[in-house]
């Protein structure tokens, strides 16, 4: 169903990643201010991390999850949706509205190509920037959860946030 898939916007590409795409991933993520917001990535983060997460995106061609954000022809961060929605933009890349722009794409894409109701996401106690992103994108309060950060090897508090195909058309009119 999405082999191959390649979603564009006015500014950016979301496309599978590849092994290409692995030294980009290490820069991204190897950064505590980028990783240390994410519920599964570890800090440090290495080509050994990197070459596994791609592995594992590789096994599941027919997703939504593990899409390149390409900006300029440079991958600037990621986007997917395996239990729910989820992203990351180096810190070079923040505060240009990337993360907006490439949740529009790939949510319309999903609601489009499947029967989801519903589309699950979250964010970390405190990080303001991606609160905003889900905000836009039509998200509500899902209630709070205790969930463990990898990369700052603790519990954190889980904003929990749901988006229902209903709110989605009503407000971006796919």
């Amino acid at each position: 169903m999405n082999a191959g898939v390649t979603l564009l916007t006015e500014r950016l590409t979301l496309r599978k990643l590849t092994e290409a795409d692995i030294p980009a991933l290490v820069a991204g993520l190897n950064d505590f201010t980028v990783s240390g917001w994410l519920t599964v990535v570890p800090y440090p983060y290495t080509e050994e991390d990197a070459r596994g997460f791609v592995a594992h995106i590789a096994g599941e061609p027919d997703g939504f999850d593990g899409f390149a954000i390409v900006a300029g022809g440079t991958v600037v961060g990621v986007i997917g949706i395996g239990d729910s929605l989820g992203y990351w933009l180096a810190r070079a890349a923040q505060g240009r509205g990337y993360a907006s722009e490439a949740a529009v794409a790939l949510v319309s894409h999903y609601f489009a190509a499947t029967g989801a109701e519903r589309l699950a996401s979250g964010y970390f106690e405190g990080n303001h920037p991606s609160c905003h992103v889900l905000d836009k994108l039509g998200f509500v309060p899902d209630g709070t959860a205790r969930v463990k950060s990898r990369a700052q090897a603790m519990d954190m508090t889980l904003e929990k946030m749901i988006l229902t195909r209903t709110a989605w058309e009503a407000r971006h009119g796919h």
